[in-house]
């Protein structure tokens, strides 16, 4: 009996401090929750670093290198010219063609100067003396009974008359074509010769001026690929210019998953495996607006824009970009 009374007493001594312990809980207030912040999106993508602008320059047609006027390392001016090419058969080709044009110029000219002071007065007396011919021949002509003499066709003077009369109309034919002004068809021949031989000129022009490559911009020369004596072939690159005054970095690993989230303006973070120190604050300025298949995968090209320049990079660098939407 003893010890079922201290098993219940004990039993009761649990349950008591039981009911404590959980009053106390209640009467305990919990902390706050701390609610975790969330890092913004950054989006990773590897690129390369280019000059702000530059171009692979090549020759619009074939020839010989008589001169490369630039070396590595040059700044050259726009329209400059890098290289020649030999040119002597569209020089020659030039010379032909203005002379043809001046010939063709100095014929329309003819037609308005009007005739020759000695033509002139050859002509009017070639007319003088053929109405004089022909003024002796009518008189034979009526002395000889004239068309009353049924017979008169077959008398020497007839025939004599009639002669005279030939030579007068051509006389006087000669006289008017002379004194006329230009017909508007012999103008309009002149002006189509005139035309077409400026034409052949331009030509001729053209294909000079195609043996000279000009800078299309200011820049610095990156690489020269010719030498004089080589033969050029129109289309291949045979001088590359840079501009670097200012870098872009450019990168095409962004998905079509992913560029759906970045807009031109986005910040960007911009480092490079070259100069590990080095971090620059960029801005994307511009988004391909077609995508390209690359292994399956459609990808776009973002081109960023670094706000600070560093005199250590050069072109084609690897650089991160950790570019963070604002959205």
């Amino acid at each position: 009996m003893k010890n079922w009374f201290l098993a219940s007493v004990a039993l009761f001594a649990i349950v008591l401090a039981g009911c404590s312990a959980a009053q106390s809980a209640q009467a305990t207030p919990t902390s706050a929750a701390i609610q975790p912040i969330k890092a913004a999106n950054t989006i990773i993508a590897q690129g390369k670093v280019l000059p702000i602008k530059f171009a692979d320059l090549g020759m619009m047609t074939g020839g010989i290198a008589a001169e490369v006027l630039v070396k590595e390392g040059d700044h050259v001016d726009a329209n400059q010219v890098l290289v020649r090419l030999a040119s002597a058969q569209q020089k020659a080709a030039i010379a032909t063609a203005q002379a043809s044009l001046s010939r063709a110029q100095a014929e329309r000219q003819k037609l308005f100067q009007g005739p020759d002071a000695n033509q002139l007065t050859a002509a009017r007396s070639d007319l003088a003396n053929a109405a004089a011919a022909l003024k002796q021949a009518q008189a034979a002509y009526d002395q000889a009974g004239g068309a009353s003499n049924p017979y008169v066709g077959m008398l020497p003077t007839s025939l004599a008359l009639e002669q005279a009369y030939n030579t007068y109309t051509a006389a006087k034919a000669r006289l008017d074509a002379l004194q006329e002004p230009p017909r508007p068809a012999d103008i309009a021949a002149a002006d189509a010769n005139i035309a077409a031989s400026q034409a052949d000129l331009n030509r001729a022009n053209a294909a000079l001026a195609d043996t000279e490559l000009h800078a299309p911009f200011a820049g610095t020369i990156a690489t020269v690929n010719v030498k004089v004596g080589e033969e050029v072939t129109p289309g291949t690159a045979v001088i590359q210019l840079a501009d670097f005054s200012a870098w872009e970095i450019q990168t095409t690993d962004l998905t079509e998953i992913n560029i759906t989230q970045v807009n031109v303006g986005d910040a960007a973070a911009l480092t490079f495996d070259a100069i590990p120190d080095l971090t620059l604050p960029g801005q994307v300025t511009r988004i391909g607006a077609l995508g390209e298949n690359r292994q399956g995968d459609i990808v776009y090209t973002v081109t960023i824009t670094p706000s600070k320049l560093d005199d250590r990079l050069r072109w084609n660098m690897t650089a991160k970009v950790s570019i963070t939407p604002k959205n």
